[in-house]
């Protein structure tokens, strides 16, 4: 029989396995936004909303989405809102709200492969994120329901160009602030979205 020290000591051992885990998988996803792993979908509607993945969208259950049927929309903002402007110890978050605007649900590749945000100011483009390491990005097909809006994980701008040495702010200068305007657009599997302004100051 295992002494009431050695049930303690194998229960310990589980415990700190389970944390090692969700702090690797933690810092996988904020160190790397741009990394191999698949954007999650989130309804805009309700934070208790499933998780929209690959998964979720076996295949031959829902159509491919037509052309013209989906609307991608860039956000830029913190943890809870959009923003407009950020403060120079602000670092901003960027993602998108995506729509199927059909009259059923259909099947659209979401897929980092073919995401490409772009931070542009006047006719110069400071950060494309066609520069971050791509090694590993893949297609990912999900499921948009009919008419509601979801949304992708937020991911961090370290307010840096971006170059050939890649994304990361240990590889690239600070961009111009003070005041500077920049516009952001986002494309997904082909669909662009409009532009939109914020100012870094």
């Amino acid at each position: 029989m295992p002494t009431q020290q050695q049930i303690y000591a194998r229960r310990r051992g589980v415990l700190l396995l389970a944390l090692l885990i969700v702090g690797i998988w933690a810092w996988i996803s904020i160190a790397n936004p741009f990394g191999p792993s698949q954007p999650a979908l989130v309804s805009t509607e309700s934070s208790s909303s499933a998780t929209l993945s690959a998964e979720a969208a076996p295949s031959g259950e829902a159509p491919v989405c037509q052309p013209g049927v989906v609307a991608i929309e860039v956000m830029i903002g913190n943890e809870t809102e959009t923003l407009n402007t950020f403060g120079s110890d602000a670092t901003p978050l960027i993602w998108y709200s995506i729509v199927n605007t059909g009259l059923e649900d259909c099947k659209f590749n979401v897929g980092l492969r073919g995401t490409f945000f772009t931070i542009t100011s006047g006719d110069q483009t400071y950060w494309s994120s066609k520069q971050c390491d791509r090694d590993g990005l893949t297609d990912s097909d999900v499921v948009l329901p009919s008419n509601q809006a979801v949304a992708a994980m937020r991911s961090p701008w370290e307010k840096v160009y971006s170059s050939e040495n890649g994304c990361s702010a240990e590889m690239n200068d600070p961009v111009p602030t003070g005041g500077a305007t920049y516009k952001i657009k986002v494309e997904v599997n082909g669909v662009i979205s409009e532009e939109k302004t914020f100012i870094l100051n």
